[in-house]
């Protein structure tokens, strides 16, 4: 929780700083007309033939959330006030996107700088964090287990170590996950952010917020 506070105060600085042009080779950052793009998770026709959880090497989850927390808008994962400390004041409202075959989710963008954000409700395939363990991991140069965030396993994934968009991945329950993009501005990108970091600290706050909604 210390973490946390220490970010907030901040207001997370390695997303709230200003655009700048793009350098020849760069990965084009999410703009005010596109989106963050989305983790590289699996539909169900590509789901290994498991009947089990977890697999694939994947964690299990010793005391999940019920999926009732899931039940809501993903665009009130995370409070105005927190979406704004982590993407700036000129941040834009929710977008739902949704995909049939993940799950529900939504996502932000800040025309001044150039950062995104997404969050994943990933409950269709009932796979939860094995998805990923089965899917992104064989095909990401970067991908680490992250160990308890608020008391659920979770793995961080991107596809390398300078690369300015990350995901992390945080199992609530066998069966069903949740996901948190980021894409970090060029200029942080040059100072050597590690785009997994406000990812990992934006699904850490949408965690506490729907460990509150369980009552928890």
């Amino acid at each position: 929780m210390k973490r946390l506070v220490v970010w907030v105060s901040i207001g997370l600085a390695a997303l709230s700083v200003s655009g700048c042009s793009e350098e020849p080779g760069d990965k084009a950052l999410p703009g005010p007309a596109s989106s963050v793009p989305g983790p590289a998770e699996q539909t169900p026709s590509s789901m290994p033939g498991q009947s089990e959880l977890p697999h694939s090497g994947a964690p299990a989850v010793s005391d999940p959330l019920p999926e009732s927390v899931l039940s809501g808008d993903p665009c009130e994962a995370l409070t105005s006030q927190q979406v704004k400390v982590a993407l700036g004041a000129e941040v834009s409202e929710g977008e739902r996107r949704d995909l049939d075959e993940v799950g529900p989710g939504c996502g932000w963008s800040n025309p001044a700088t150039f950062g995104g954000l997404q969050i994943g409700f990933h409950t269709v395939t009932r796979q939860g964090l094995s998805a990923t363990y089965a899917n992104a991991k064989p095909r990401s140069a970067i991908f680490r287990e992250l160990g308890s965030i608020q008391g659920f396993p979770a793995v961080a994934y991107k596809d390398g170590e300078d690369d300015r968009i990350c995901t992390v991945v945080v199992g609530l329950a066998d069966e069903y996950s949740i996901t948190s993009t980021i894409g970090l501005s060029v200029a942080k990108k040059t100072e050597g952010v590690d785009s997994c970091v406000p990812a990992e600290q934006v699904v850490e706050l949408v965690v506490g917020n729907l460990k509150a909604k369980a009552g928890r």
